[in-house]
């Protein structure tokens, strides 16, 4: 798959709308699904796919499928829109669900059963923690994936992950308690 994508975008480069339409068919609704929890608003979350799908058509030529995979392009520009936005508006919301056990609502929350519990502690949580959680759990990607859209390292990436989990749990026994 990873080399039909090349192709594909390589395609898209030379102006094939054909191919552009596939790849926007493919990636629109992961990264639409990735903005919306960064960001806590659909019509932000919008405005991020249109600029990632834009700049794909746009900027083509620039992907180099033997630095990274399309996803992790894309994601990568959606986490900087993301962050961008985030700084600008202040809003620092993403949504999983409410369940003790931290690995299991990360890996298994869905966005329709989200608590407001979770979405407070989540709000706790400093940017690049939030952040490395979401591209993990929601989005699929590697830690090696994280790590690239996130300019970092992978134990870097590890280490947050680590962190965040902590303070989640941590976040979410006390209110618990409260």
């Amino acid at each position: 798959m990873a080399g039909d994508e090349a192709a594909e975008v390589e395609r898209v480069a030379f102006g094939d709308r054909a191919a552009y339409a596939r790849l926007v068919t493919i990636h629109m609704g992961p990264i639409e699904a990735y903005a919306l929890r960064m960001s806590g608003n659909a019509a932000t979350a919008q405005d991020v796919v249109q600029e990632v799908m834009l700049r794909l058509w746009l900027k083509a030529e620039a992907f180099d499928s033997g630095k990274a995979r399309l996803t992790t392009w894309l994601h990568q520009m959606a986490h900087n829109l993301c962050l961008d936005q985030l700084r600008r508006e202040k809003q620092l919301t993403t949504l999983l669900d409410g369940r003790n056990d931290i690995e299991e609502t990360l890996l298994h929350s869905d966005m329709d059963d989200d608590s407001d519990q979770v979405l407070k502690a989540l709000s706790k949580l400093p940017e690049r923690q939030r952040n490395a959680l979401v591209l993990t759990y929601y989005q699929g990607l590697s830690n090696a994936e994280v790590a690239e859209v996130m300019d970092l390292g992978a134990r870097a990436v590890e280490s947050l992950l680590v962190r965040a989990r902590a303070s989640l749990r941590k976040y979410l026994e006390v209110s618990d308690v409260a």
